[in-house]
């Protein structure tokens, strides 16, 4: 069974609706899934298309780039679709099924 990621309306309004780049996700948001990468990982210059594993992610660092999507974006991953999605690129695909619903 799949699980998709789960939207958690902590605060009230409108979700601002991205642009969509080529992969689907919109740019500016891979890009700042880059940046909180490069936080956890200290390792700045993260790209949106860097792997995880690579850059020598862990277990802990994974769970608290998870946290912070969920501050930031109201979206719950799982520690599963997280770790498949590799990228800061698919990561952020999975934001926006997130808000979307799918």
């Amino acid at each position: 069974m799949e699980s998709s990621p789960q939207v958690v309306h902590e605060r009230g309004g409108q979700e601002e609706t991205p642009q969509a780049g080529p992969s689907g996700a919109s740019a500016s948001l891979a890009q700042e899934i880059a940046e909180l990468w490069g936080e956890h990982l200290d390792s700045p210059g993260v790209g949106p298309q860097d792997d995880f594993f690579a850059l020598g992610g862990n277990s802990l660092a994974g769970i608290k780039i998870i946290e912070r999507v969920l501050q930031d974006h109201g979206v719950r991953l799982s520690v599963r679709d997280f770790y498949l999605a590799g990228t800061p690129t698919k990561v952020a695909e999975l934001i926006e099924q997130g808000r979307a619903g799918t």
